[in-house]
């Protein structure tokens, strides 16, 4: 009886922390109403969180009759936790308090190249974001960073970008930052960014589409985020699905990315302008191709650009027939299509739908609700701040118990 107990103990402390993560302010008698505990062992829990100074008292409850109880919340200033999310030509930087208060977001310019200087760089802008923060750094508890293509989160390892490291990423950023450094595929990042602030509910049979400079995916099956066997699992955009000559970044051609992804925007955007087809980017496309970027282009699609808006909708309908083999393999009940081509909203979203509804099985389409992300390009740096403080709790539950 008593090794149950205790066992209840042990269990509940790191639960604790995460219900007062979940909530503003909490009282013994509601904590232990809540959680289904004694008084008394809720109060030593809540000790146990105050001397740590994970949580404070913050005063007693207002009320007309009986002994007002003391109230408790989750101390902000106890951590912070670091995001970083590297885009096609800048990185947005993130910081959040440990209550998950967002105080900084930042973009920088960056053209990131598989060299040691770029890796440099990549640390130079960290560091100078951490010093115009003005916090104590020994308080910085974690830095998680969104890396696109093949990354193994568990071991620290990016086959993709900075491939030239001798050693795990994480542990060469671990040691120039000096602060726990975590990594994750930016499209997994991103994904979390929605669970934490997004669009997704109650959903647990979920797609995650990131349609940016690239084309990757995330897939939650019952509640669980697929990462596969080495963290590679979500490479929509390499899906064998076009008889093309068109190299693609991994090295092999026909890979649905070359077609479906803001690359391939730019691509098709340039060889039709080229071959006479007009448009509001005829006369920047003509003057220097090479200059012809995916801002610019969204630009044009906002200015109601007849070139650019069928382009898109192309996209939208290659990208909907993939997504039609999926939800018939997966029968999901959400997709969420985020990334930068996701600000170009019904463009993308209507013509995507008449190919989802065209090439999935009826039933199975009707499960399915298809949306545009929320959080749009915010989706990345809020993954990475949130998945920095969970990486932190993960710590603490192996640590303590559950």
């Amino acid at each position: 009886m008593d090794e149950k107990k205790n066992k209840k103990i042990k269990v509940s402390s790191y639960t604790l922390l995460s219900h007062f993560l979940s909530n503003d302010t909490l009282s013994i008698p509601q904590i232990a109403k809540e959680m289904g505990l004694s008084l008394p062992t809720t109060g030593k829990l809540v000790n146990e969180l105050l001397e740590k100074d994970y949580i404070q008292n913050i005063g007693k409850l207002e009320q007309r009759e009986g002994r007002p109880p003391m109230l408790f919340s989750i101390n902000p200033q106890v951590g912070y936790f670091l995001g970083i999310d590297i885009k096609q030509n800048y990185i947005r930087t993130g910081l959040i308090n440990f209550a998950g208060t967002i105080i900084s977001i930042k973009n920088t310019p960056y053209n990131y190249q598989n060299t040691q200087q770029s890796f440099d760089e990549l640390c130079c802008i960290i560091n100078a974001f951490v010093r115009e923060s003005k916090i104590n750094t020994t308080l910085i508890i974690n830095i998680q960073i969104n890396i696109s293509g093949r990354v193994n989160p568990i071991q620290g390892i990016s086959h993709t970008m900075f491939s030239f490291l001798d050693d795990p990423i994480s542990e060469v950023l671990e040691y120039k930052l000096g602060h726990p450094v975590t990594i994750e595929n930016d499209t997994r990042s991103m994904f979390y960014g929605e669970l934490y602030k997004g669009c997704i509910k109650n959903q647990k049979d979920i797609i995650y589409i990131n349609l940016g400079w690239g084309l990757g995916s995330a897939i939650m099956i019952n509640g669980n985020i697929v990462k596969g066997k080495s963290g590679f699992a979500g490479e929509l955009g390499h899906f064998y699905a076009f008889e093309n000559e068109i190299l693609c970044h991994c090295g092999k051609k026909g890979c649905l990315e070359t077609e479906v992804s803001g690359s391939a925007f730019c691509r098709i955007c340039k060889e039709e302008i080229l071959k006479g087809k007009q448009s509001i980017l005829s006369k920047q496309v003509m003057k220097n191709p090479e200059s012809l970027n995916l801002d610019n282009i969204l630009q044009a699609i906002e200015n109601e650009d007849l070139l650019c808006i069928e382009i898109m909708e192309g996209i939208a309908t290659k990208l909907g027939k993939e997504l039609a083999n999926l939800i018939n393999l997966l029968n999901p009940e959400l997709i969420i299509i985020g990334g930068s081509l996701s600000k170009t909203g019904d463009y993308l979203l209507l013509p995507l739908k008449v190919a989802l509804k065209k090439y999935t099985l009826n039933l199975v389409n009707k499960d399915c609700k298809v949306m545009l992300s929320t959080l749009k390009d915010e989706a990345g740096i809020v993954g990475a701040c949130y998945l920095a403080r969970r990486n932190y709790l993960k710590e603490l539950k192996e640590k303590y118990g559950q």
